[in-house]
């Protein structure tokens, strides 16, 4: 049995991989605003990652006899203010690094400072994003933070190569994160049509499939030795 520490289970990705490793009767520990998930082997955790205090009352511990991986999968996060540079919100700006950025950072820290002397495999998934290896007009925030995660991740292995480590891209998934970046003013972001045709065209991937693809990094590590991954790549075994 695996024990996963989840954020973001609210909704989209966050929420399909909790309901996926529960349905492989794993156990898991949702960190996040709001409770969406009853389950015997769910645990959740009420907290808002924008607040640094909150940051005290996680503990990873608590795992069953029997479990052989603990694994932490940083999942949330946030568009931020889709504006040309000089029209930036401050106060958003400032809460978009914390929630992409500085959360994975300090819930990595917890994690292995807590778990670190376990003799117990450990895996850490970091949820990026393409937009993190290329520039998006209007997208400054969210690309800069994604781009900050996936070398986050590259040195997280560096300094501790007995932990798995992953920065995952999932693609374009059909999430509120998806009806936000529509929802977006052409003025301030002039290829919001781009993403309207992704809907209109069924070319988003649900979050379900996005989390069975994630569940399958995490159960074959012979065949992912990068610490960048890009869920594009990833086929899942025909049933």
């Amino acid at each position: 049995m695996k024990k996963f520490y989840i954020t973001g289970t609210s909704s989209g990705i966050g929420k399909a991989l909790a309901e996926a490793a529960l349905a492989e009767g794993h156990f898991v520990v949702g960190i996040a605003r709001r409770l969406r998930i009853e389950h015997p082997n769910y645990r959740h955790l009420s907290i808002d990652l924008s607040d640094l205090e909150a940051y005290s009352s996680i503990g990873f511990d608590g795992f069953r006899d029997g479990t052989d991986e603990l694994i932490l999968i940083n999942n949330a996060g946030t568009l931020g203010s889709v504006k040309a540079v000089a029209q930036l919100d401050p106060r958003r700006t400032a809460e978009a690094y914390q929630l992409n950025l500085l959360a994975p950072t300090l819930l990595s820290k917890l994690f292995l400072e807590n778990l670190g002397d376990q003799n117990i495999k450990k895996t850490i998934i970091n949820i990026s994003s393409g937009a993190g290896s290329y520039p998006i007009k209007s997208w400054s925030v969210y690309c800069a933070s994604k781009a900050g995660l996936d070398m986050f991740s590259e040195v997280l292995k560096l300094d501790h190569p007995e932990v798995r480590c992953h920065a995952i891209s999932p693609g374009i998934v059909d999430t509120e994160m998806q009806g936000e970046i529509r929802r977006t003013r052409e003025e301030d972001f002039p290829d919001r049509q781009r993403f309207v045709e992704y809907k209109e065209n069924k070319e988003l991937s649900s979050a379900e499939e996005v989390a069975q693809k994630i569940i399958h990094v995490i159960k074959h590590p012979e065949q992912f030795s990068e610490v960048r991954v890009s869920l594009r790549q990833v086929e899942l075994p025909k049933a």
